[in-house]
This record gives C-alpha cells, structure tokens and sequence, in this order.
C-alpha cells in the first residue's frame, strides 16, 4: 500500500491554508489601524461625543468668519509633536485643529523659541513681554506685528468659589483674537486710586478678561493725572470706596475728575459703574448719574421666597420688555428655556424719569433711563442701617442704563451709562457658566456701546461631565455586542468551515 507524503494529507492542507489566511488577516487589520490612525491625526479626524461639544466650532464662529479671507497663522512656542503630552495643551491644539480644517485662510506653524529665539522676538510686544513655550500666538500671516498671545491658562475658566477649572475656551480665545486682528482695538478704561476693584497686574478681576475676550485693549486710568485717550470707548467704575474728584468753587482750575467723566460721556464715550450695598455715600459720582437719571439708594435687596440662597440675597433676575433696557436680553428671551441671569447682594437703583423714562438736556440731546433687569414682585428693599423696609415704589432694579441721543450731521449717535447694584454680577462663578447668562448681558452692553466685533452665541465649553454621553442601558448593549454577539458570530462561522471540512 502505497504511504501519503505527510504534506499532502488534507488535514495540513486545509489547517495551514487558515492558519496562513488567518495571519494575512490580522496583519492587514494591524497595518490598517496604523495607517488610519497616522491619516487621522495627520488630517484631525475627530469625532466629538463630548456633551458640551469641546471640539466642535459652533455656527457662531462660521457666522462671523465666513467673509474673512486674510491669513491667520496659530502657533505654538514648542514642537507640536510635543502638546500631545499634557490633555490641556492637546486640547487647545486639538481645538486649533479644527479652526485649520474648517477654515482654508487659518494654518497652525510651530515656532521653537528655544531653537529660535531671534524669530521669538517679533512676537514679543516689549522687552518685558518675553515668549515662553507655553504661549500660543495668533498672528496675521503677512504682518506678523499683528499679533495676539495667549498663555495656556487663558483658554480655561477656573470657578471662583472651587478654584478648578470649570470650562473651556478655546473656541470663544481663537474667534475673538482673528477678529481682533482685523480691526483696530478700542480701549476699555479701568478707573483707580479710587478703592475699586481692579486687581493687580498679576491678577486683574473678571470684569476686566471679560473686555480682553470682547477684543478691547484694556488699561487702568487716574482720573486725577491722566486724561482719556481717544479711542476710549468704555470707562468702568467696579466698586469705589472713595468718592471722585468734583467742582471745587474755591479752586476753579483744580482736578476735576467728574468733569473729564462728563467730558467724555459727551463725546459718546460710555460708562459702566458697579455698586453694592456696601459702597459708601459717594456724592460727586452719584450726583453725576442723577444726571443720566439714576439714583443709588442707600439699602439692600432681598427675597425670602424666591431667592436662591437662605439669606435671600442670591437673585434670579427678571427681564422687562419693551424698554431701552430690554434690549440687552432681548435674544436670550428667545430661547425655549431662558437662562438666568443672578445678582448676590444687590441694592437698589431707581430710574427717575418715572412719566416717560426719558428727559431733554438740550435743544439736540435726549436721555432716556430704564430697567435691564428686575428683582422679582415678592423681593423687598432694605435699609442697610437698620434693616428697616425702604418706602421704594414700583419694581426693584438690579441694573439700569440711561443713554444719550445726539444728532451729528443729521445722523444719531449714542452714548450710554449702565448702573450695576452689585460687584457680584461679573464674578467668574456667574460669568463662566452656560446655565446663566450674566456675560451675555455684559456683551450686550458692549454691543449698544459699539464694538461690533464681540462674538455673539460663543459659550463656554463646560468640564461638567467628560464621558461620553450615551445612557447606561446603551452602554450595557455595546457591551453585551462586543464581548457576545460579535464573538458568536465568529464561533457560527468557525463552525460552519469546520462542517464544510469534515464533508470535502
């Protein structure tokens, strides 16, 4: 009886041949993998599962870049092989990314300033403004001058009360900064030596990122010294503890501080003043908005019943309707669920104008005063020298604003005074959070006070829950697919080969 060769038994044959397809097959897999994940991240193929959609550019931002066609560099200070490191840095690239694919004009560059300093140099500003790697520069491509830097912390919000950092703002950092390098920047002044709250150099309040972010070039100024420059648009007055220089009629020429207030209104400059319970009497100032007609009343708002804090001073605010005012919340009373807007410790603000909100200056100016936002019908004012009831009549107002009209060359131009009873409103806690809409009253106001080019609709990228966002019952399905389904499937068609097999 004649043997078999061993090799040609069917049995070897047919093993080896899976064994050989098998191997084929895994590699191809591995290579595959490889080569997808090298395309993908060559090309930022994301896909953002996120709840709060941290890589996703909103319509917003194509809004108001779709007409831009200049060429935006975004660079980083170090090897872009490197941000993948750290999640922060890779965020803000990730981010940066996706401006670069969304938008032809914008493309991401990496400037080593430890290899090259002298290339550094044309970044920094001053010889004190010196590049670290972790700084990213947004700069007009054909005139580098042009230019906005950034440290990593700058892209993050950080809660007040937690000091952790609570939201990503990247998408709201890039959009402003483009937008702020094609148009000239308008100043925002911070008044001082005054008490107020203006923070130092190292660690300027809330408020005063709320104007960088906005695209104002924001500085301190004496009123005492200094007089305003003319691309003033903005003074802001945040929590005085001492009353500003006034008329002195046994000095005539003497430093007048509201007169330059007043000076500067009239060349439709605009002025934000923030208040509290606790502010001192301040004659000179309050004389002054008397002028715009509103007054500060001496007291403290609280609500028992529909407060949000024990002690009643934590306010969920009301919007008035068709008012000067109003117009600042206007588009966020069209949303289907209207977010709030909170005001901690407030005291009241009276609008004077009470017959028709408004009065003549003279021949060819008008003001008008009115409400932005209201304490609710069960609020209540209280002196705070004794806890007295205040006599106030009406609503409650948390914030008004007064404007002036005035016709040059036949065509109107405004100026306008916006009163916060509470230094609270701009704290981080209330600024940084999708669920309340303190910032985009205050952009608002920026809006009615000119600059055009404050980003509407842009909102904080909230840390509020990282996972994807998928309910525990899909979850357990994509488990139960994964580790059953798919490996049945592979053991049914194991078993069919197999049979096959056994029949050849």
């Amino acid at each position: 009886m004649e043997k078999k060769s061993f090799f040609n038994k069917k049995k070897l044959k047919y093993g080896g041949t899976s064994i050989v397809f098998t191997c084929i097959i895994i590699a191809a897999v591995i290579v595959f993998n490889v080569l997808f994940t090298k395309v993908a991240d060559n090309n930022a193929w994301i896909i953002d599962m996120t709840s709060s959609q941290l890589f996703t550019i909103s319509d917003a931002t194509h809004e108001v870049l779709k007409d831009v066609d200049e060429e935006i560099d975004i660079i980083f200070c170090q090897p872009l092989d490197t941000l993948s490191s750290n999640s922060a840095q890779n965020l803000i690239y990730q981010c940066a990314l996706e401006y670069a694919r969304e938008f032809d004009n914008v493309k991401i560059r990496e400037l080593d300033i430890l290899e090259k300093p002298q290339e550094a140099k044309k970044f920094e500003s001053s010889s004190t403004s010196k590049l670290k790697t972790t700084h990213v520069i947004v700069a007009s491509h054909n005139d580098p001058t042009r230019n906005r830097v950034f440290t990593y912390e700058s892209f993050f919000a950080v809660s007040e009360s937690t000091q952790e950092v609570a939201a990503f703002d990247g998408e709201l950092r890039f959009t402003t900064a483009i937008l702020q390098l094609l148009s000239d920047k308008p100043i925002a002044y911070f008044s001082i030596n005054h008490g107020e709250a203006t923070g130092s150099e190292a660690a300027r309040p809330d408020l005063w990122t709320l104007f960088e972010t906005a695209g104002y070039e924001v500085k301190t100024i004496d009123l005492s010294k200094e007089d305003f420059d003319a691309e003033a648009q903005v003074l802001v007055i945040s929590d005085p503890q001492t009353d500003f220089i006034g008329y002195n009629p046994n000095s005539p020429d003497a430093v007048n501080e509201i007169a330059k207030i007043d000076k500067f209104l009239d060349n439709l400059g605009n002025l934000m003043v923030f208040v509290d319970p606790s502010t001192p009497e301040l004659p000179e100032l309050e004389g002054l908005l008397e002028e715009w007609g509103i007054r500060l009343e001496k007291g403290v708002i609280k609500d028992t019943t529909e407060g949000y804090d024990r002690d009643g001073l934590l306010l969920s605010a009301d919007y008035p309707t068709d008012t000067v005012g109003s117009g600042l919340h206007s588009e966020l009373r069209k949303y289907n669920t209207v977010p709030k807007t909170f005001v901690n410790y407030a005291r009241p603000i009276t609008v004077l104008w009470d017959v028709d909100g408004s009065s003549m200056t003279d021949s060819v100016s008008k003001r008008d005063a009115s409400a932005v936002l209201t304490a609710s019908s069960t609020a209540t004012a209280y002196s705070t020298d004794n806890e007295t009831t205040l006599e106030l009549n009406g609503t409650l107002n948390l914030m008004t604003i007064s404007r002036e009209l005035q016709y040059i060359n036949d065509q109107p131009h405004y100026s306008y005074v916006l009163v916060t009873g509470s230094t609270d409103f701009a704290l981080d806690d209330y600024l940084h959070s999708k669920s309340y809409a303190n910032s985009e009253i205050l952009y608002s106001a920026m809006r009615f006070m000119g600059k055009e080019t404050v980003p509407t609709n842009i909102n904080h990228k909230e840390f509020t829950n990282e996972s994807l966002t998928i309910t525990t019952k899909a979850a357990n399905n994509w488990t139960l697919f994964i580790s059953v389904v798919v490996p049945s499937i592979v053991l049914c068609i194991g078993l069919v080969i197999q049979i096959r097999r056994r029949h050849l």
